[in-house]
């Protein structure tokens, strides 16, 4: 009799032990999803500042070397390349394997722009009018990188939010 009692007893309690530790691996592994998606959304949104930056910074080249109105803004041209050029390289560890290839090519395409553009003006760089035109030929070609990726990225970006969610 002492044994059917405890049987009784035990198979319940085994049973609830079982669901217990069911439910809380799967809970710990949500969390652990959700937490990465949230450091890939992060990331995804830095870079995608970065881009936006170095337009902007691209659009106000242009802007002030053929005199149109500006607004007197911070604009930054190291800090974006340094963060693309970061996640570049660290990408595979929370990127998508599509969205780590644009911004890989990407990456390339603004490097050889600047070699290639310091490397053809770098000798007629004389005057202030032959460094701004060097700045505005910079500032051109990076505007071109920028409005080729920029949108392949958003795009990769929102298809993989919206799998997500």
């Amino acid at each position: 009799m002492a044994v059917d009692e405890i049987s009784t007893y035990l198979s319940p309690i085994t049973v609830g032990f079982i669901a217990a530790y069911l439910g809380s691996r799967l809970a710990l592994n949500k969390f652990k999803q959700e937490k990465l998606w949230d450091e890939r959304r992060a990331i995804y949104k830095e870079i995608i500042e970065a881009f936006e930056e170095l337009g902007h910074w691209s659009e106000y080249i242009r802007a002030s070397h053929y005199c149109e109105p500006t607004i007197e803004v911070s604009v930054k041209f190291d800090e974006p390349l340094r963060t693309i050029s970061k996640h570049s390289a660290t990408g595979s560890l929370f990127l998508s394997e599509d969205f780590k290839i644009i911004l890989e090519e990407a990456n390339v395409k603004l490097m050889q722009t600047r070699f290639q553009i310091n490397e053809e003006s770098i000798p007629d760089m004389h005057s202030e009018q032959d460094q701004a035109e060097w700045l505005l030929t910079l500032s051109m070609e990076i505007k071109e990188v920028i409005d080729n990726y920029l949108p392949k990225l958003i795009s990769i970006a929102k298809k993989e939010i919206q799998d997500e969610t």
